[in-house]
């Protein structure tokens, strides 16, 4: 492999939105973190009582919660095996959330025995899990940072070190945009593909508000304003809007269940795309 390239990043661009800023270093007992609700909705272990409460009272209204986690742990796996078949064999997945099997570079590697993964989270319990688990793979990195703030994120040299931005890359966004309000987060994926060179691909998912009973929806926010991560669904014009000018592949926006599938939506809908920069 060539020397890696840094990528062309504006340092300086970089904000926190009103869901307030970093995760001290302790994790939050007293508060439900997405990522551990996200793990215990996926039947994980990595969780804590208030995150099972809070899950919980989803359920309650989402009784197919569970379900739709599963659906976008498939989206991301049939991306990431998209995006490696299209040639990609580095990526980074931006709130990476806790460690799943299989993961990323799992999957990637069914493809490509050598690529690469950068796994990006600020929830200290999901960088401590996600460390002892690749700590043994030099291939993959854990690396802090609030994929709110890109200049960061892509300024990080253990990113640097790893990813090589003068060759394509994956980048992943995978349920992780309904936590970021709605004028950031176009902005958001603009800064992260702007550095990115052609052939590079985006894989998006995030919550639909379209076709969810406004009760729904309500109580969705209620339980979500009580963590550090405020959801913000969108509809489905609003989630392709997060592409900019990337070209989307086929089948275009589609349902998670849908997406290169012939599954059923369930009762609530997660908008998602896969879309490369030409």
């Amino acid at each position: 492999m060539t020397e890696p390239q840094t990528p062309d990043v504006e340092t300086g661009w970089a904000w926190v939105d009103d869901a307030g800023d970093w995760l001290p270093p302790a994790v939050r007992d007293n508060a439900p973190s997405a990522a551990r609700m996200y793990d215990y909705y996926l039947g994980g272990k990595d969780n804590m009582l208030v995150d099972r409460e809070a899950a919980d009272q989803v359920i309650q209204v989402v009784p197919d919660a569970r379900d739709l986690a599963v659906e976008n742990r498939g989206f991301l796996a049939r991306a990431v095996r998209t995006m490696a078949e299209a040639g990609i064999d580095q990526f980074i997945d931006l709130g990476s959330g806790l460690p799943t099997s299989p993961n990323v570079h799992e999957i990637a590697r069914e493809v490509h025995p050598n690529a690469r993964v950068a796994y990006v989270d600020r929830d200290p319990l999901v960088l401590a899990h996600s460390r002892a688990r690749v700590a043994v793979d030099p291939l993959t990195r854990t690396v802090v940072g609030d994929l709110r703030m890109p200049g960061e994120v892509l300024a990080r040299p253990d990113l640097g070190n790893l990813i090589d931005f003068g060759e394509p890359v994956g980048i992943l966004l995978i349920a992780v945009l309904h936590f970021v309000d709605h004028v950031l987060a176009p902005e958001v994926v603009r800064q992260y593909v702007r550095p990115l060179v052609t052939g590079s691909m985006v894989a998006i998912s995030a919550g639909q508000s379209e076709g969810a009973d406004k009760d729904v929806v309500s109580t969705l926010e209620r339980v979500y304003e009580a963590s550090p991560t405020p959801v913000y669904l969108r509809t489905r014009a609003q989630i392709g809007e997060l592409f900019g000018d990337l070209q989307l592949i086929e089948p275009g926006l589609a349902d998670i269940t849908q997406w290169r599938k012939d599954g059923t939506p369930g009762s609530m809908q997660a908008g998602c795309g896969v879309a490369v920069k030409v």
